[in-house]
């Protein structure tokens, strides 16, 4: 089992609004009870649509960048060194509104079923809300 990982050497996936690279996983490290990925978003970019996982919860750690987050109906600023939890089952999405990539570690847990999606078309920050709305 290699118990060591590193993002440079793993598959990079395209998301929504990110790119998204599993670091730690079963695959990758053998762990069992919790996942890590590093996600980038590019200025301007947002997940969209929102989601929210129902078997886990999912925490973040802003590494560099800017940007705002929406859980539930509140709105978190973030910048480097802030952790946020993304509590089960609450629809969440963030937002780079830096000009510079936003590039965070996502940890998950308790279960590998922590990193499946529920997703939510409806939810965003309000400030896309009222453009579509214009539309």
């Amino acid at each position: 089992m290699n118990l060591l990982a590193h993002e440079d050497s793993m598959f990079k996936k395209q998301m929504p609004g990110r790119t998204v690279t599993w670091v730690q996983t079963p695959e990758t490290t053998g762990g069992q009870y919790s996942s890590i990925c590093i996600t980038v978003y590019e200025p301007g970019a947002r997940a969209k649509p929102a989601h929210a996982h129902d078997n886990g919860e999912e925490t973040i750690y802003v590494v560099s960048g800017s940007g705002r987050a929406k859980v539930g109906e509140k709105i978190f600023n973030l910048k480097p060194g802030a952790v946020l939890l993304f509590p089960q089952g609450v629809p969440h999405m963030v937002w780079n509104t830096g000009s510079e990539p936003l590039k965070l570690a996502c940890f998950y847990a308790p279960q590998l079923s922590a990193i499946e999606y529920t997703f939510y078309e409806n939810f965003d920050f309000d400030e896309f809300k009222k453009q579509e709305e214009e539309q």
